[in-house]
């Protein structure tokens, strides 16, 4: 994700690196990698980057801070990672010094890892939290997030912020783009084990956003109807025995949960369904005829559709649209009231 302001972030961070002190060979026994507190990137993997380090050596220093005996990690977790595995004993590093105070670090470390590559949601999430941590006043945080490239909306703010505070598997799932960020907001209103749960069912079954909601919606309601939990429907023998049945694919797992749900929340509407589904499948009326209900059988109007090609399927469409006519099935569902 890519926002304004490039031009402003290349020059406060042109100014900002003026007072880094010049690159130092630093034992890597002395760096204190626990301390994760300015940590921006999501990724862990260090395969590539290993090798492209034992390719053509470390191209970018990590940024470091020296703090008493020890150097905590500013910018460059991966990278300092990646050495260790090589087995390098020093590693070369632009040092901060102690005295220099978390809101510079912060500015550091956001426009380290915005230089080198547009942030995910969870990258600026964590970046807009550091910010906040050491902003007090919004306005100067707006006018220091703009400069390092991040949003400056604070309604927007306010809603990437939140990623933050979300678990990970609903953080994995927006990275992972399983679950929206709408979504990802949505679960978190929940425990946090539902939400949980819930993103990795969506994960898991590559459930699209929209039916993610009706997902959502149809478990609100039936809890609320029942009195009972989600949490309990979720881990119910019905959806449990689906999601395990490995002669099931991800398509009819997907389609027999939300029927399941749907049934459950509308018995009577579902039943209805059934009984449609079933009189349209015994009046055998082929690919271009096409028999449909009015949406969630909520109004009066049914629609009938036919696609031909010549005369002989106008006059077969002429005799399948006697035989719906006749139908006594049909007659009892026009007749409902």
């Amino acid at each position: 994700m890519a926002f304004e302001g490039e031009s402003n972030r290349q020059t406060f961070v042109r100014q900002g690196f003026v007072g880094i002190n010049v690159l130092q060979s630093i034992p890597l026994s002395a760096i204190n990698s626990e301390d994760s507190r300015f940590r921006i990137t999501t990724k862990t993997e260090i395969h590539e980057l290993v090798e492209s380090i034992q390719q053509l050596g470390l191209i970018h220093p990590p940024i470091l801070k020296r703090c008493a005996s020890e150097y905590i990690i500013i910018s460059g977790f991966r990278r300092i990672t990646a050495c260790r595995h090589l087995g390098w004993v020093e590693i070369p590093a632009r040092i901060l010094s102690s005295e220099i105070s978390d809101k510079t670090c912060t500015q550091y470390a956001i426009a380290d890892n915005t230089l080198q590559r547009p942030l995910n949601l969870v990258e600026i999430s964590r970046s807009l939290f550091l910010l906040s941590c050491v902003y007090k006043d919004e306005n100067q945080r707006l006018e220091c997030a703009s400069k390092l490239g991040l949003p400056d909306n604070p309604s927007l703010i306010k809603k990437i912020e939140k990623i933050y505070h979300l678990p990970e598997p609903i953080q994995n799932g927006i990275l992972k783009g399983t679950i929206s960020m709408a979504v990802g907001l949505e679960l978190s209103r929940f425990e946090p084990d539902i939400g949980d749960a819930l993103a990795g069912l969506f994960d898991r079954l590559k459930i699209g956003l929209n039916k993610q909601r009706e997902i959502i919606l149809l478990l609100d309601e039936i809890a609320l109807r029942e009195n009972t939990t989600i949490g309990s429907l979720l881990n119910g023998k019905y959806i449990r025995e689906i999601l395990d049945n490995d002669e099931l694919d991800r398509a009819r797992k997907q389609k027999k949960i939300r029927a399941y749900l749907y049934q459950r929340r509308f018995p009577t509407r579902f039943k209805t369904k059934t009984e449609f589904e079933k009189l349209v499948k015994d009046l055998k009326l082929g690919n271009s005829i096409k028999l449909m209900s009015p949406q969630d059988f909520e109004g009066p109007t049914y629609t009938l559709k036919a696609t031909f090609n010549n005369l002989a399927e106008l006059k077969d469409f002429r005799s399948k649209l006697d035989r719906i006519i006749l139908s006594s099935g049909l007659q009892k569902f026009l007749t409902k009231k």
